[in-house]
């Protein structure tokens, strides 16, 4: 075969593997499509609240998402890149890379679908409209939505920072979870959901948290009434899940059904 017949093969087999290979590690790159998790809920129920992460590397992985600190100190409200802190005393702070994290769900936001001009009475209605939309996408996804409007009344939570021994979530929250009610706010919820086979991974259904556009109030979402707003609807279809390495979680049970103590404290 001439030499240079063989030699433009060689060149035009090389570029091909370059472009596949290009075309491959783009896909791998990109994260829109994907929940990163730390930790599972069947653990921080237990009371495994060290934290596994930081901040910082949490970051990395999503520019949107919800969770809690170490030592369950406060709620975490993840909103256009930035990690805040419903604290227990009500206020709001912006957590540093250094932080550690001991439970929580990233995503980078990649709106697939809108929601127009939603009117909701309280809480049970928004999400079941909520549960209309995903509806017509399946119910077997993952979903990020980013609710925004205003609020005649929102009724939010957080808990107070857990010192060793730790207690089961529900015997925290019974005693040291805190409770806040604001009227006419403006501001953002971030709602996260899991379908039904993934429970105790993460908690099947909505799980809610606010924040407001002055980011002075915010936590878990316990109530609201009278919403008017519009959402943005990101659809997930793959999971990634970092473990505690610590002994604790090693020798964990998991044999116990915690959904109806999950269901008691959402």
């Amino acid at each position: 075969m001439n030499k240079k017949i063989v030699f433009a093969l060689i060149i035009v087999g090389l570029l091909a593997i370059s472009a596949v290979s290009a075309q491959n590690s783009l896909f791998l790159s990109n994260n829109d499509d994907s929940m990163y998790q730390v930790s599972l809920m069947q653990a921080f129920m237990h009371g495994e609240y060290d934290g596994v992460i930081t901040v910082g590397d949490f970051k990395s992985h999503g520019d949107i998402g919800l969770g809690t600190f170490e030592g369950v100190n406060g709620e975490m409200i993840v909103l256009d890149g930035v990690v805040y802190q419903a604290a227990s005393d009500g206020s709001i702070n912006v957590m540093s890379d250094d932080e550690k994290i001991p439970f929580g769900t990233i995503t980078n936001f990649d709106e697939d679908a809108k929601i127009d001009n939603i009117t909701a009475k309280d809480f049970d209605d928004l999400t079941s409209q909520l549960d209309n939309e995903i509806t017509k996408y399946g119910t077997n996804n993952m979903y990020v939505v980013k609710i925004k409007g205003d609020f005649s009344n929102i009724t939010v939570r957080s808990v107070e920072k857990q010192e060793k021994p730790y207690q089961e979530f529900t015997d925290v929250a019974a005693v040291d979870q805190r409770v806040f009610n604001h009227t006419e706010q403006t501001g953002t919820i971030v709602a996260v959901y899991f379908p039904d086979y993934m429970n105790e991974l993460n908690m099947h259904g909505w799980h809610l948290h606010f924040l407001s556009d002055d980011k002075t109030k915010g936590g878990h979402v316990l109530n609201l009434t009278g919403f008017k707003g519009s959402g943005q609807i990101d659809e997930i279809h793959e999971f990634n899940m970092i473990l505690p390495t610590d002994d604790l979680f090693a020798k964990m049970n998991f044999t116990e059904d915690m959904t109806s103590k999950i269901s008691s404290v959402e």
